[in-house]
């Protein structure tokens, strides 16, 4: 520090710092003159020359950098020339600007308000020292945390001026929510649509807990699309998210004939916090769209290859300290390739945990005090269309109304140790107000020939009549229902098998499983209903059931059933000795090898089912999993494959004749997985090894670095029936990010083989360029023929500054197979 008197000053050196309320200025060398009240702060060379130290103002909100800066404390006003400040996430660099600061304020009623004038500034999200672009004018005046309004200016890009010219410009840089416009996400060009503008609209925060975004999708031709989305939060209470959209899309068939195709899409998120009721949930996820709307509107592998869409929204309620629970809400799935949907509203589930009426406090437990009572009701009323019918009155009126009503009476308790004895008894009812009923309608049409002779005179004139039947289906109204009653037990227990192997073996669990079931006849005969074939010779009579296509169903059939079941559960395992880890360890073999079947006493023909066998198993710990199925038939069957009461010992010596099987393969690999698994292993931190064997690691290591965001998936479906061999499904796919450097990656949204149709399966592939402040990027689709390719600024105040260039599944290029 040094006083100069006579001039009345103060010289400030080496990280000086002068404050006076609400401002602070930093820098390296500060001149305060006590007189006048004026402050000049600039920076200092350092050895190499370089400028360090510059001057750093705060006051309140405003902050800012610059080569050298004059200020005086007593009119609350300065110059600065250099000057880099940042407003939210807006960069101003300016050669000059001139700043006003009313400070505090007599009123109290109105804000204190900063002002800064600059010229020559320019306006950017670059945090570069020399912006990569930005919006450079004559003059601005910025009004900190509110408003930058610039005059004419014009677009600079790596400092070289563009074409682009604004009269004028506004700039909110308010912190808080506000309106505003929503720049478009893309600009199109389309034959069939012309240009257009993608996902331009407003932006309203409602209030504090929702914010709405209406979004529209427009092309000159006719094309457009609407959208409402938002997100919502209340804090401890619940989120979620909504979205509402629209697409209507307009071409020209071949003759000249304007068509229309109109979609849409109701999706729903809502997320009820834990904390926010202890017994009360709700929430869930819908997700409803019609005529392929996410497949029309995007081209991205996910979008176009999904083809199941499910939703479930519910209620559920626990009562507290008590076995009782009970959920309402919607469910709903549909297949976007056979456009069937399925919507239930409502279902209703109410269900008991076990309760025990007759257990006692205290004492020793007899054996009825372990009978258990369980129940459960479900009301369901469903709705079947297509997604281009599903909001119509003939979707309403067909719609399926049922409801079942379950009890359960069971016990469970050991006999000699080792026995497991089970026994139960179900009750089933089923009501319904509505079932089916089938109707023989037919249609009659004459077609009258005319015969002439050489000379064109009338000969005769003969009438034919045709006669069209059909059966068609119809709801009844009414009430109708069934009721069923089971009653049966199983005795369970397991056995152990070792073989040591030095310090491993293998382990054999056995677990046999008896069991025996009573149900009496159903009486299906009053639930059967005829319906003529047809109304011309030769004609016959078709049964069917009433319960036909209801929600739960019908009752069994088959009259009385007494059956015997078994199930016989094996698990292999093999324990090996670890020598990396100096312990012994434990290797699944096969998981769950079931063989399972019954024998109906009560049949008076084929006691015998049909003998299962499944399995499961799993390799290089989960990364591929198999699924074995088979089945056996103990009876043979005639020319005509059907199954005749005389068993294959009788006519082959043999128990069982195979039927079928099937074998499914499924490969997850996620190679950072691997990479933990297979490299080598390292040394400790401290450790440093510089030796060409480390080197190389190091380089392995690096090659899975490139690799590890990419999921590669394989699946393989085999199956035998009797004689022939058949592959279903045989595909390879891959999916993921290859980050070749820091700035690179090339995007792998889906790419695959089918071998058993041997054709690519909807490649879709891309690259990403970061470039510091903006970003270039290119997707393609090669089976649709669209691609697309953008050089845009980083998302941000100027994410408009875009070049795109696509071609859309409207007109695309020829597609390949």
């Amino acid at each position: 520090m040094i006083i100069d008197n006579r001039a009345k000053v103060i010289h400030l050196y080496e990280d000086a710092e002068v404050k006076y309320k609400d401002i602070s200025l930093q820098a390296d060398h500060i001149v305060y003159s006590w007189e006048t009240g004026l402050v000049t702060a600039e920076g200092l060379p350092d050895s190499s020359g370089q400028i360090v130290g510059k001057p750093l103002f705060k006051d309140g909100s405003q902050e800012f950098q610059a080569e050298r800066m004059q200020y005086n404390f007593r009119t609350r006003k300065g110059v600065v020339y250099d000057v880099s400040t940042q407003y939210n996430q807006i960069y101003v660099r300016g050669r000059k600007s001139k700043f006003i600061s009313e400070g505090e304020q007599v009123d109290t009623s109105r804000e204190a308000q900063d002002v800064a004038y600059s010229k020559g500034a320019i306006f950017t999200t670059c945090t570069h020292e020399e912006p990569h672009f930005g919006i450079r004018s004559g003059k601005q005046k910025v009004i900190p945390n509110k408003l930058v309004v610039v005059g004419p200016s014009n677009l600079e890009i790596m400092n070289v001026p563009t074409p682009l010219v604004l009269p004028f410009g506004f700039f909110p840089i308010t912190k808080s929510r506000s309106s505003g416009l929503l720049f478009p996400r893309d600009y199109e060009y389309s034959d069939q649509w012309g240009f257009g503008l993608r996902d331009v609209g407003w932006f309203f925060p409602v209030s504090d807990y929702l914010n709405l975004s209406v979004l529209f999708n427009i092309y000159l031709k006719g094309t457009f699309g609407a959208g409402l989305n938002g997100q919502y939060r209340k804090r401890y209470k619940y989120s979620g998210t909504f979205n509402i959209a629209f697409d209507s899309r307009r071409s020209e068939a071949s003759d000249g004939t304007i068509l229309r195709e109109n979609s849409y899409q109701i999706s729903l998120n809502h997320n009820q916090d834990p904390s926010a009721h202890p017994t009360n949930t709700f929430g869930g996820s819908i997700n409803i769209q019609a005529n392929q709307y996410q497949s029309r509107v995007n081209n991205d592998a996910q979008n176009v290859l999904e083809n199941t869409l499910r939703s479930n929204f519910q209620f559920r309620k626990q009562w507290r300290n008590k076995p009782i629970s009970m959920s309402i809400g919607l469910t709903h799935s549909q297949n976007t390739r056979s456009r069937e949907v399925n919507v239930t509203l409502p279902n209703f589930n109410f269900r008991t945990q076990n309760i025990f009426p007759f257990k006692k406090a205290g004492g020793k437990e007899r054996w009825y005090e372990t009978i258990a009572i369980t129940y459960n009701a479900d009301v369901q009323n469903r709705f079947t269309a297509t997604d281009t019918s599903l909001f119509t009155q003939k979707t309403l009126d067909d719609a399926r109304f049922g409801a079942r009503q379950q009890a359960t009476l069971s016990n469970s308790f050991k006999l000699f140790r080792y026995l497991n004895f089970n026994p139960r008894i179900n009750y089933t009812e089923t009501w319904y107000l509505r079932t089916l009923r089938r109707e023989l309608f037919t249609e009659t049409t004459i077609r009258t020939d005319t015969i002439f002779d050489d000379e064109g005179n009338i000969v005769e004139i003969l009438d034919d009549v045709i006669v069209n039947d059909s059966i068609g289906d119809r709801q009844a109204t009414g009430f109708e229902s069934w009721r069923t009653v089971d009653i049966g037990a199983s005795l369970n227990t397991q056995l152990f098998g070792t073989l040591p192997i030095g310090r491993g073996g293998f382990r054999h669990t056995f677990k046999p499983s008896i069991g025996f079931s009573y149900s009496p006849d159903t009486d299906l005969d009053r639930y059967q209903r005829t319906v003529l074939s047809g109304s011309v010779d030769p004609i016959d009579t078709l049964r069917y059931s009433i319960f036909d296509g209801a929600i739960f169903g019908g009752p069994p059939g088959g009259g009385v059933s007494a059956r015997i079941t078994y199930s016989f559960n094996n698990i292999f395992e093999a324990k090996y000795w670890s020598r990396k880890d100096n312990e012994a360890k434990k290797l699944k073999l096969l998981d769950n090898i079931i063989v399972s079947g019954s024998y109906n006493f009560a049949a008076d023909s084929l006691r015998w089912s049909i003998v299962s066998v499944n399995g499961a198993t799993r390799f290089l710990k989960g990364i591929t999993s198999v699924r074995l199925n088979a089945s056996f038939d103990p009876y043979i069957a005639n020319a005509e494959g059907r199954r005749i009461n005389t068993t294959v010992w009788e006519e082959r010596r043999r128990p069982l004749r195979f039927l079928s099987a099937s074998a499914t393969f499924n490969t997850n690999l996620n190679l950072s997985r691997l990479r933990k698994v297979f490299s080598p292993g390292r040394k400790g931190e401290d450790e440093e090894d510089e030796s060409p064997s480390s080197r190389k690691t190091e380089r392995f290591n690096d090659f899975y670095d490139l690799l590890e965001g990419i999921t590669v998936r394989h699946n393989l479906v085999m199956g035998w029936v009797e004689d022939e061999f058949s592959i279903s499904v045989n595909s390879i796919n891959i999916q993921g990010n290859f980050r070749i450097t820091n700035k690179w990656t090339i995007n792998v949204g889906n790419f695959g083989y089918d071998f058993v149709n041997k054709g690519l399966t909807y490649p879709s592939v891309g690259f990403f360029r970061d470039l510091h402040c903006w970003e270039l990027g290119m997707n393609w689709q090669p089976n649709r023929g669209t691609y697309s390719f953008f050089i845009r600024v980083k998302p941000g105040p100027f994410e408009f500054l875009k070049l795109p260039y696509e071609r859309n599944n409207a007109d695309p290029l020829r597609a390949f197979n």
